[in-house]
């Protein structure tokens, strides 16, 4: 059975596709600080969970949920002050990417399948999305040696000569930490009104810069956002922010059911009643991730790049000499877990750590400062 199986995959999956790697995440034994998913480190306070689970178990789990989401996305236009009809939720920013990248995947003429472009390193989702709708992935190299800095004229030559359907572009970036102008993302969509310039803000709360605001006067600049990274990760709740007309199109190949009614129904009550709390939180990781980033600039051939969002990206010794691989797994054996990018390409040499609470900062500090003195 397992020879036929495989015969059915080589005969019917895509060739890239199957050269492609599946998302994988590693579930080493007895962690102790899990550092690298990039979530918020604290769970709910105690009575605020348990007020919820009273929530929770009003709602009537044998109904489908609301199709249109009308009352989250009442809570949150108003939070982003936008009209609730610019809004598109999705489950979680990775199905919005895929929403996106299967809807608007109409060839250009002349060409045999539209393009994706986005920068390299960025977000693995804008590859396996556009692999997955049969677009063509176009990478556009960003320079490691500027804190992984987009250059504006070449981002617009690689642009005008992909002529890509969309364009993502992660403010801040994930793996490095990046946040590029929004006046460079403005001015790309100004000048390619022809493109979804698209700004994926899933780390907004910790970079203080978004550009919901300029969706009104830009009509091919969409935005995405989540609440994932500010403590509501188990939710899986994303946003999109279009012009209706964009938004339109999209409904069209969004599942109409695709957020559960109890993810919903938690979502708009802690955005109603502890927002402010989880905002607190995020200013908490943003003063953490300045005092870890001071520690790993203090130590020996550790070089930590520039970051915005609530993590941070930083080389071991020189690119191809393994130290990073071997510290990744030294850490892993004393319980703390980080990202580990050490394969060849602009991020070898290179772990990713995700700032957690004081106690497990301390733990990866002193993880990594063992692992390197071995």
């Amino acid at each position: 059975m397992s020879e036929r199986a495989a015969e059915l995959a080589a005969l019917l999956a895509r060739d890239e596709l199957r050269r492609a790697a599946a998302y994988q995440v590693p579930h080493p034994p007895r962690v102790r600080a899990k550092l690298d998913a990039n979530e918020l480190p604290w769970p709910l306070p105690p009575e605020v969970a348990g007020e919820l689970g009273r929530e929770l178990a009003a709602v009537e789990v044998n109904r489908y949920p609301d199709p249109d989401h009308a009352e989250l996305r009442a809570v949150l236009a108003a939070d982003l002050g936008v009209a609730p009809d610019w809004l598109l939720i999705g489950n979680g920013s990775d199905e919005i990417i895929q929403l996106l990248v299967s809807c608007f995947a109409r060839p250009r003429p002349g060409r045999a399948r539209a393009a994706v472009a986005f920068p390299s390193p960025t977000f693995s989702v804008f590859r396996a999305a556009a692999l997955a709708a049969g677009c063509e992935p176009v990478e556009i190299a960003t320079d490691p040696e500027r804190d992984f800095a987009l250059d504006a004229a070449a981002l617009d030559r690689a642009v005008a000569q992909a002529r890509p359907n969309l364009v993502f572009l992660a403010r801040p970036n994930n793996p490095t930490g990046t946040l590029w102008p929004s006046s460079l993302v403005a001015e790309l969509a100004a000048a390619h009104p022809d493109v979804l310039v698209v700004s994926d803000e899933a780390y907004a709360a910790y970079a203080g810069d978004g550009m919901v605001a300029r969706t009104a006067e830009l009509p091919n600049l969409v935005v995405m956002q989540t609440l994932s990274k500010i403590g509501l990760a188990a939710l899986r709740v994303g946003m999109l922010i279009a012009a209706p007309e964009l938004l339109a199109e999209v409904h069209k190949v969004r599942s109409p059911y695709n957020v559960g009614a109890l993810n919903a129904r938690a979502a708009i009550w802690l955005l109603r009643g502890h927002r402010e709390l989880l905002l607190a939180r995020c200013a908490e990781v943003v003063r953490e991730r300045e005092r870890v980033a001071a520690a790993l600039a203090a130590l020996p051939a550790v070089r930590p790049f520039t970051s915005r969002a609530n993590l941070i990206l930083f080389r071991i010794g020189q690119p191809g000499d393994g130290r990073a691989t071997a510290a990744w797994q030294a850490m892993c054996d004393r319980g703390v877990l980080v990202r580990c990018f050490d394969r060849p390409g602009p991020l070898s040499g290179c772990l990713r750590v995700t700032i957690g609470t004081p106690e497990e900062n301390d733990l990866f500090l002193a993880a990594l400062g063992d692992a390197l003195a071995a």
